[in-house]
């Protein structure tokens, strides 16, 4: 679906339409039901997400702005963010030693956006995977690099400013 269409939906739905939000969903459920599925790796849980993401869609639809994101990424930060809440929320408390975390980064589902990690220093690059991927707090990310909390916001902040760069290219 065209850009342009999905911030006029997004528009709409700001406005109450409904009839507007029910094409929202169908046109853009499946990539985010992907991303809840991908991160908790369990259906029933990522359709919850999902369904709770939708519900913050259409509560903060107002807040949308085009000048600062694609319609698409800004609701993929919002289905992210239910996710990585929910797995916050069900964490076990063991310490982050006991974690089952690789050192070496995952292959992301996009290869261009794997080849441009790959042109980031390892520190950044792993930073961001681990943040990202596995859902570490920064606080977390700290600890697990045994880096100072800075040092890992740092990274994190760097990295993505370079990734952005480069995948603009």
């Amino acid at each position: 679906m065209p850009l342009a269409t999905l911030e006029q939906l997004l528009a709409q739905v700001a406005d109450g339409g409904m009839d507007a939000f029910a094409r929202l969903y169908d046109v853009t459920s499946g990539r985010l039901f992907a991303i809840a599925f991908r991160i908790l790796r369990d259906e029933a849980v990522a359709q919850d997400a999902t369904q709770e993401a939708y519900v913050n869609i259409w509560r903060k639809a107002k807040l949308y702005d085009p000048a600062r994101g694609s319609p698409i990424g800004w609701m993929s930060v919002i289905v992210r963010n239910v996710a990585l809440n929910m797995i916050r929320a069900d964490r076990p408390t063991e310490p982050i030693d006991d974690l089952d975390i690789p050192v070496a980064p995952v292959d992301p589902p996009d290869s261009r956006l794997g080849q441009c990690l790959k042109l980031l220093p390892a520190d950044q690059r792993n930073a961001i995977v681990l943040t990202y991927t596995y859902g570490l707090t920064h606080s977390e990310l700290a600890e697990h690099l045994s880096v100072p909390l800075g040092t890992a916001k740092s990274w994190v902040r760097r990295g993505m400013l370079a990734l952005k760069e480069r995948m603009q290219r």
